[in-house]
């Protein structure tokens, strides 16, 4: 199965907002992309050492270096927004993983993983005790950045049916930036609802249905804070059925109407 590479750039607002000394790096998506993000912060001795975090169906690899206490943990992603906990008067370097990445195999399924906000990176993947030290004695976050990216070339992705499979899901979920149902992902690819399901939790942690709703979410957020689309527009424009649909969906997810998300992220 072969399908037109589909750009996803799932984001995370609040976290650029409220950290400090935050930057970031886009790399060039490709057909072997694994990572969507590099970034960089800061969480100062006042801050209260939470960040709000969307939905974006990812993992996010996160470094923390602290001369007293150094150390690397998955974080994942949550099913709506809510607090993660980052250690105070800290710097951290994060890798944020499309959910298609195969490099990095996981010691349980990604369904048992998003049960948990972070988790130690020691715990899920096989990876060198050696290689946080590395980073760390790296002084500028490009030279992470190349660091990482030499890291991750030696390492051999995992390609199997089963991976192909998911990827070609997930590029059609892209392509309909949402909207599409799991009915029209079992025609095309000639398997049942629940054998789809099945590998959509055991590789990306969640059901095809929810990850569609997380990339129509990722996008109607970007739309809002990116553009000056008023709400009609982007009712029209994500297959809502109309404004109250739209408002209770983003609600669900959000814990804030549109109006009230966007003033926020205006406000910081």
């Amino acid at each position: 199965m072969k399908t037109k590479r589909y750009v996803f750039n799932p984001t995370q607002p609040e976290m650029k907002s409220h950290c400090h000394l935050y930057m970031e790096y886009q790399p060039k998506k490709t057909a072997a992309s694994e990572v969507s993000l590099f970034y960089q912060f800061k969480i100062d001795r006042s801050s209260p050492g939470t960040l709000p975090i969307i939905p974006d169906g990812c993992l996010d690899l996160l470094f923390c270096f602290n001369p007293s206490n150094s150390f690397a943990v998955i974080g994942t992603s949550p099913h709506h927004r809510c607090s993660y906990s980052f250690q105070t008067d800290s710097e951290y370097f994060g890798v944020r993983l499309l959910p298609e990445q195969s490099s990095f195999k996981l010691k349980c399924s990604s369904k048992e993983l998003i049960q948990q906000q972070q988790i130690p990176l020691s715990d899920v993947l096989h990876m060198n005790d050696s290689f946080l030290e590395e980073l760390a004695v790296r002084p500028s976050f490009e030279e992470r950045v190349m660091y990482f990216n030499s890291y991750l070339t030696s390492q051999c992705a995992d390609v199997d049916y089963e991976r192909n499979l998911i990827t070609y899901c997930l590029n059609k979920i892209y392509a309909t930036e949402g909207q599409i149902n799991i009915k029209d992902l079992a025609g095309e690819t000639g398997y049942s609802d629940r054998y789809i399901r099945k590998k959509f939790e055991d590789y990306i942690g969640f059901s095809p249905k929810q990850f569609s709703q997380i990339v129509k979410l990722q996008h109607s957020v970007h739309q809002l804070l990116e553009s000056d689309l008023k709400l009609d527009n982007i009712i029209d424009e994500y297959g809502f059925y109309d404004k109250a649909h739209f408002y209770k969906g983003f609600k669900k997810y959000m814990e804030l109407t549109p109006e009230q998300y966007r003033r926020s992220i205006a406000s910081n």
